[in-house]
C-alpha cells in the first residue's frame, strides 16, 4: 500500500449499491421498532410497521440489482468482439 489516497469511483452500480445498503439500515431499524410491542405488551405501534420491516427484502434485491451492475461493467472491457 502506497498510502494515497484512491480516488472515489461513483458508477451507476456503487450509487446502487449504496442505495440498497440504506433501505436494509432502514428496514433493520422498522423491525426493531415493530418487536417492541412483543418485548412489551403495553405498548402499541401501527401495524404499518410490519410493512416497512419488510423493507429489507426490498433492499437485498436492490444490493442484488447493484452487484450484477457491477460485475457487467467490469466484465464489459475484457470482453472480445468477433
Amino acid at each position: 500500500m502506497t498510502g494515497e489516497p484512491r480516488p472515489a469511483s461513483s458508477t451507476r452500480a456503487d450509487l446502487v449499491l449504496r442505495i440498497g445498503i440504506g433501505v436494509i439500515i432502514a428496514g433493520l431499524l422498522f423491525t426493531l421498532i415493530a418487536i417492541i410491542p412483543l418485548l412489551l405488551p403495553s405498548v402499541s405501534m401501527p401495524s404499518a410497521l410490519w410493512f416497512f420491516s419488510m423493507l429489507i427484502g426490498v433492499g437485498l434485491i436492490i444490493v442484488f440489482v447493484g452487484l450484477v451492475l457491477g460485475s457487467r461493467s467490469r466484465r464489459a472491457p475484457t470482453r472480445r468482439t468477433r
